[in-house]
């Protein structure tokens, strides 16, 4: 009895010294506490005040997109649940040292030992790879189903077509992935792409395959930091398609590179947030006569005025930019889309032509892929480009008025399963 009550007696020691020591520090105790509370308190109202002070950016050079501006309030867009959500997205886009913390992110994501950061993979020798394991089906099924229909209608007009489908960087340089993601999804959707071709009566050309053995045998084919491959992966690309579209396609030791810039960060950069990436290089292959073109860009907004050999004109109630005797826009290669420099960027309509020759003209159904591969194609054919994104008329329409016989529809993966554009081809068909 007597030992419990000293080990009590023990115990009450220990409390009331503990007790006295938290006293005797509960001076600093509540000093570190008003410090936190201020240095939090103080975060929130200065990064508030600066949200409402700072003005807004429309365009982030550095992720190459519109930044979400501030919504429009109204009854419709409030009970739509539109205004929710497009302000939460008006908040991230237009928070404070955004670009700082995104960098941040990136850099505490690493630490972890994590092998992505905003759906961008972290692979071998600095590639940044974008991740894209379930893209959507029924897209395209909508896409091969109206290029069917298009190339139909086409061949019974006596219009040749070739269909080339490009892959991603994440099916073509599938080996510099970490091995724990594999290339099961990858193979999953070309077999699917496949399969919806063969149901639908269209041979296409399948880039992914023939430009992933290049790239096994050590070629690099893609930009380290763009989803785009680069301009040797388009020579690649460029000879198979010469030869679907009959003609001998020229050796790489017919074209001079010269290198346009040095300090590409490209789209995939963009998403990841790492910034200690090393920038790629941009190259133009060039061949003698190809300062002799005529660069014609269905462009309202007249965004080139003031660049280099650019005019604009009036034809049909329609905008057109012309550059006189180029297809690169090399102002684009001090600006953080350098990407652009191939024929200006993305249009609905875009025609190259060369001067004083006449020669056959081909239609190229195309997403960005195609503007690096025109260096190669504009030695053999003048060019319609045609972005079904940004372009709504009949196409078949168009291959009537301007004589078309050869339709070449370029393609990347990514393309075909974002969205139904390839809609557009059904336009104008019986």
């Amino acid at each position: 009895m007597s030992d419990n009550i000293k080990k009590r007696k023990d115990a009450d020691t220990e409390a009331a010294e503990y007790m006295a020591l938290q006293m005797s520090l509960s001076k600093e105790s509540k000093f570190s506490n008003i410090l936190l509370c201020v240095l939090t308190l103080g975060f929130i109202y200065i990064f508030a005040a600066l949200f409402w002070i700072l003005p807004d950016n429309d365009f982030s050079a550095e992720e190459n997109r519109s930044l979400q501006t501030a919504p429009e309030v109204s009854f419709e867009n409030l009970f739509s649940g539109n205004l929710t959500e497009e302000f939460s997205d008006y908040m991230a886009d237009q928070f404070p040292c955004r670009n700082f913390f995104v960098g941040v992110k990136a850099v505490t994501e690493t630490a972890q030992l994590k092998m992505q950061n905003n759906s961008v993979i972290l692979g071998s020798d600095g590639y940044l790879i974008a991740r894209n394991d379930y893209p959507d089906e029924d897209n395209l099924s909508i896409n091969i189903t109206s290029a069917a229909n298009f190339i139909k209608a086409a061949e019974e007009k006596g219009i040749k077509c070739v269909p080339a489908f490009a892959g991603r960087k994440q099916d073509v340089a599938d080996e510099k992935l970490p091995s724990v993601y594999g290339t099961e999804c990858s193979d999953r959707i070309w077999g699917i792409l496949s399969d919806k071709c063969s149901a639908a009566g269209i041979e296409f050309v399948n880039l992914r395959d023939d430009l992933r053995e290049l790239e096994r045998e050590g070629q690099e084919l893609y930009y380290k930091n763009d989803h785009h491959w680069n301009s040797l992966g388009a020579y690649y690309a460029y000879r198979i398609i010469a030869e679907k579209l009959g003609e001998e396609p020229y050796e790489l030791a017919d074209f001079t590179k010269e290198t346009a810039s040095e300090e590409f960060f490209g789209t995939t950069w963009s998403s990841s947030g790492i910034k200690w990436a090393q920038p790629d290089r941009l190259d133009f292959y060039r061949w003698n006569g190809d300062d002799n073109f005529i660069l014609k860009i269905l462009e309202p907004s007249r965004r080139f005025e003031g660049y280099d050999r650019c005019s604009y004109i009036e034809e049909d109630g329609k905008t057109y930019a012309v550059f006189d005797g180029t297809y690169f826009v090399r102002e684009f290669l001090s600006e953080k889309d350098k990407y652009a420099a191939f024929i200006g960027g993305n249009f609905g309509y875009t025609e190259i032509k060369e001067k004083r020759t006449d020669r056959e003209t081909v239609l190229v159904l195309k997403d960005s892929f195609s503007h690096s591969t025109v260096q190669f194609l504009a030695r053999h054919y003048n060019l319609i480009m045609i972005d079904l994104r940004y372009y709504s008329s009949s196409v078949i329409k168009l291959c009537e008025e301007k004589g078309i016989n050869k339709v070449l529809m370029l393609y990347n993966m990514e393309t075909l399963t974002e969205g139904a554009y390839l809609k557009v081809l059904n336009s104008g068909l019986k």
